[in-house]
């Protein structure tokens, strides 16, 4: 059965998902990947197109909409008196050197560029990036600001590809420790139920039980849709399905 088919089918048949403990740990690695790429593909999508979307707006805004300011000894000098919010698309650029606004208000507004007193914000889908002025040792000024800017945006085709794969990379490694530690808890689950199994077997079917978490929530991420309490959610639908799975393997036979 190639990897596809049993991604379908360990949706919903803890029976099926039981018959690969003897395949090879190798095609399990491998099946993980693909695990892997289905939960990030959701968040790289929407975060790589509200960056890109953010970039232009925020070059536009910059050249046409936006007074002089100057970046200079880690602050921000500009030249109006109140913060200024201004609304392209789906995209909120705020200018603000008086301190009103910081990074929890910037990532509030989901997908937004600030320009705050002390700090450069990003928020994209409601995630937050900042970087402090200090960091920079020289002076910016908003013309310096508009030519980085219009060459970022050339690089940023690239930069989203690097973006993505180290999202995948991380992904990978985080689905990598979640099914160990599933297989951990299966260990116990198998010895209470009495089925004769390694921790190798475990560790394949736990693979394959997170298959219905993860294509939930690859629907829900793509949708945009917040889940409440994700993550309890998450580990109580893998503990139901690795029971399940462990429950259809035949048990100790006693002499």
């Amino acid at each position: 059965m190639n990897v596809f088919k049993q991604l379908y089918t360990s949706i919903y048949s803890p029976k099926t998902i039981s018959t690969f403990r003897f395949q090879g740990i190798g095609k399990t690695i491998l099946y993980v990947f693909i695990l892997s790429l289905l939960s990030t593909i959701p968040t790289g999508y929407h975060f790589s197109t509200g960056l890109s979307e953010g970039i232009k707006g925020f070059d536009q805004t910059l050249q046409n909409e936006l007074p002089d300011f100057i970046i200079e000894d880690g602050l921000l000098s500009a030249d109006t008196e109140k913060p200024i919010e201004i609304k392209v698309d789906d995209f909120i650029i705020i200018l603000d050197e008086s301190g009103a606004f910081g990074v929890e208000e910037i990532e509030a507004k989901q997908n937004a560029i600030g320009i705050l007193s002390d700090r450069f914000v990003f928020s994209a889908n409601g995630q937050a990036q900042s970087y402090e002025y200090s960091l920079l040792n020289m002076s910016i000024t908003k013309q310096d600001l508009t030519e980085i800017t219009s060459q970022f945006n050339q690089l940023l085709p690239i930069v989203l590809t690097i973006l993505f794969v180290v999202m995948y990379l991380f992904g990978a490694f985080v689905k990598f420790i979640e099914v160990t530690f599933l297989a951990l808890l299966g260990l116990a689950i198998k010895n209470s139920l009495q089925r004769k199994l390694n921790f190798k077997q475990v560790w394949v079917m736990a693979a394959y039980s997170t298959t219905l978490a993860t294509v939930f929530f690859f629907i829900m991420d793509s949708l945009q849709v917040i889940v409440p309490s994700g993550f309890l959610i998450n580990w109580f639908v893998h503990l139901i399905v690795i029971y399940l799975v462990l429950k259809e393997v035949p048990s100790i036979k006693k002499k």
